[in-house]
């Protein structure tokens, strides 16, 4: 599957955020932080959201975990990429 995203920093907490653009017509969020001591590039735990593609910021943002790990990053990105066209 190939999957359009684009990455950033986080414009409240300046850590890593990457958003995912599904085909089904939702994104998926996930906000990297808790990094390693002395590691700048490995993160601990994310912060994840979905909402219909193009409409962060409108009210329909779905909040997800807020400390997840890698495998329920995977999860979460799994579930969002298979859900349904959004109404």
């Amino acid at each position: 599957m190939s999957v359009q995203f684009e990455a950033d920093l986080d414009p409240q907490l300046g850590h890593p955020r990457m958003r995912f653009n599904f085909a089904n017509g939702w994104s998926a969020s996930v906000v990297l932080y808790m990094p390693y001591p002395k590691h700048k590039c490995d993160f601990r735990l994310a912060s994840l959201a979905a909402c219909p593609t193009g409409k962060w910021s409108m009210g329909v943002t779905e909040l997800g975990q807020s400390e997840a790990a890698a495998d329920e990053v995977a999860a979460f990105l799994a579930e969002v990429a298979s859900r349904g066209r959004p109404a």
